[in-house]
C-alpha cells in the first residue's frame, strides 16, 4: 500500500532555498569534495537532487533544516514536474560537460589563448565528471535502505516510506529537532513506517530516543514501524 503524501505548506521548502540547502547537504552530508576547486561541481549535483525532489513535493525543510521522504504515491502533476526538473536539470550538466570542451577546441584551433582556455575548459569538465563518480559512490553505499524498505514491505502488511539527507545548519540544532518531530507526525498521519540511516552517531543516538530500532538486513538502517495516531491526510 502506497499512500500519496500530503506535504504541509509550512514544510515545503521555497525554490530559491535550494541553493543554500544544497551547500548544507554538500557540507554535512558529504562526500567532501576531492579538491576546493571542485566544490562547485559538487554543490550542483546536491542542487539537482533537491530540485527534484522538490518538484515531486518529497522535500521537507523547517528553518535551516532539511529532510527528503521516498515511498510516497506522487500525483502526475507532480511526477510531470518532476520529468520537466529533471530533464532540464540534466541538459545543464551534460552543457557543463560539452560546452568547455568546445571552447577549448575553438581556443586550439584559433590559437587565441588556446592554453589558458583549453586547461580551463578542460578543468570544468574534469571536475564535474570526478564530482559525479564521487556522488554515485556515496550513493551506493545507501542502498541497504531501499533494500530494507522492500524487505519491509514484502513481509509486512504497513506502509514504509525512507527518510534520508536529514541534515541542519551547525548553529541551528533547534530546527534539525522541531523537522524530524513534524516529519515523523507527518509519518503517522499517513500510517507510514519510516526506515532510516543515520549519518553520524549522534544522529543514530537521536533515532534511537524517539523509537527507532536496527532493521533486519543491516543494522545500521533503523527502522520505525507505522504509529497509527491520525487519520492519513490529516497533517495537511
Amino acid at each position: 500500500m502506497t499512500l500519496q503524501l500530503h506535504l504541509p505548506g509550512h514544510l515545503r521548502p521555497r525554490w530559491r532555498d535550494l541553493p543554500r540547502l544544497a551547500a548544507l547537504l554538500q557540507r554535512r552530508l558529504g562526500p567532501p569534495p576531492l579538491h576546493p576547486l571542485t566544490r562547485p561541481a559538487a554543490c550542483w549535483l546536491w542542487l539537482l537532487t533537491l530540485a527534484t525532489q522538490h518538484a515531486a513535493g518529497r522535500l521537507l525543510a523547517h528553518g535551516t533544516a532539511t529532510v527528503s521522504v521516498t515511498g510516497p504515491r506522487v500525483p502526475w502533476t507532480r511526477r510531470a514536474a518532476c520529468t520537466a526538473v529533471l530533464t532540464a536539470g540534466l541538459a545543464a550538466h551534460l552543457a557543463w560537460i560539452w560546452l568547455p570542451l568546445e571552447a577549448a577546441a575553438w581556443a586550439l584551433k584559433s590559437h587565441t589563448w588556446p592554453l589558458t582556455i583549453a586547461v580551463l575548459g578542460f578543468g570544468i569538465t574534469l571536475s564535474l565528471l570526478v564530482e559525479t563518480g564521487n556522488l554515485l559512490q556515496h550513493t551506493r553505499a545507501l542502498t541497504s535502505l531501499t533494500a530494507t524498505r522492500r524487505h519491509l514491505r514484502a513481509h509486512t502488511e504497513g506502509t514504509w516510506w525512507e527518510a534520508g539527507n536529514l541534515a541542519g545548519h551547525d548553529n541551528d540544532p533547534v530546527s534539525a529537532g522541531r523537522l524530524v518531530h513534524q516529519a515523523l507526525h507527518l509519518a503517522d498521519a499517513h500510517q507510514a513506517g519510516l526506515v532510516v540511516v543515520a549519518s553520524s552517531p549522534a544522529t543514530h543516538r537521536a533515532y534511537l530516543r524517539r523509537g527507532f530500532t536496527p532493521g533486519p538486513l543491516n543494522p545500521r538502517v533503523l527502522i520505525r514501524p507505522p504509529h497509527p495516531t491520525a487519520r492519513p491526510g490529516a497533517a495537511s
